[in-house]
């Protein structure tokens, strides 16, 4: 009997040393469970497309020409003009488009292209009198300008000041359809007129900041300036030719949106 009730309370032991033993290493496990691994680092890797709206000041520099007019009417010539031989128009409007792209993240360095086309409310008037600028009366050359439409094709180069900031420059190749109409008046009535429009090719250069935010959005201030070179237009009538060599620039200042590509902006490698 005696024995009996020893094996009984050695083994009731053995039970409760064992318990005490799993709740212990039950709980060493619960601790010791491993951590969540964090969410992959922010890359600015991938496609992207957007929209902007912006304002842009433009200039139509023309070199103006006219000869074979009456000896009375010699004011109207290049050392004459009432603005100086060579004129700047002013050509400014609002502006908004698209844009896509691609971006490159390679460590801190950001590569990337980028193609925007734009609609244009851009837009200037000019006159020109003869006789020294005194009076338009007797001789005068009224001018127009437009740029209804351009665009861009263009590199950028950039670096992350923080993980959501990127400062950029970008240049490239830029293209749009520049209008001019010009009418020389003389005696008060219309002698002749020349309409020109052409799709002229040229380049651009800028730089911007863009910032990322809710993960895939990301919004933009840029500033860029075009060049679309030279065009000559040759006009005659009333006895009279003239040659009008034109440079048309602009200064492009616009806030741009883009969304990227991707599974949250989050989850591309960087190198």
């Amino acid at each position: 009997m005696v024995g009996t009730m020893k094996k009984l309370l050695v083994t009731g032991a053995a039970f409760i040393g064992l318990s005490f033993t799993g709740t212990a290493f039950a709980a060493d496990m619960a601790i010791r469970a491993p951590v969540a691994a964090p969410p992959p680092a922010m890359s600015w890797t991938g496609f992207y497309i957007g929209g902007n709206v912006g304002y842009s000041w433009g200039s139509s520099e023309n070199d103006i020409r006219v000869t074979g007019l009456p000896p009375f009417l010699l004011g109207l010539s290049t050392a004459s003009l009432a603005r100086g031989d060579r004129d700047k128009t002013n050509v400014d409007g609002v502006i908004g488009g698209v844009q896509a792209g691609f971006n490159w993240q390679i460590g801190s360095w950001v590569l990337g292209t980028e193609f925007d086309f734009q609609g244009s409310g851009q837009q200037g008037d000019a006159q020109y009198c003869g006789l020294g600028g005194t009076t338009c009366a007797i001789a005068s050359l009224d001018a127009s300008h437009k740029l209804p439409w351009f665009g861009t094709a263009r590199g950028r180069l950039g670096y992350l000041v923080t993980p959501s900031v990127l400062l950029y420059g970008t240049a490239g190749l830029a293209y749009g359809r520049v209008e001019s109409d010009y009418t020389l008046n003389l005696l008060g009535a219309p002698s002749a007129n020349v309409n020109f429009k052409d799709v002229k090719a040229g380049w651009t250069a800028g730089a911007g900041v863009e910032f990322t935010w809710a993960g895939n959005w990301s919004t933009k201030l840029e500033y860029i300036y075009m060049d679309l070179g030279k065009s000559e237009i040759s006009f005659a009538g009333g006895g009279a030719t003239g040659a009008i060599d034109r440079q048309f620039t602009d200064h492009i200042m616009r806030f741009g949106v883009n969304y990227r590509f991707g599974a949250g902006g989050v989850g591309y490698p960087t190198y």
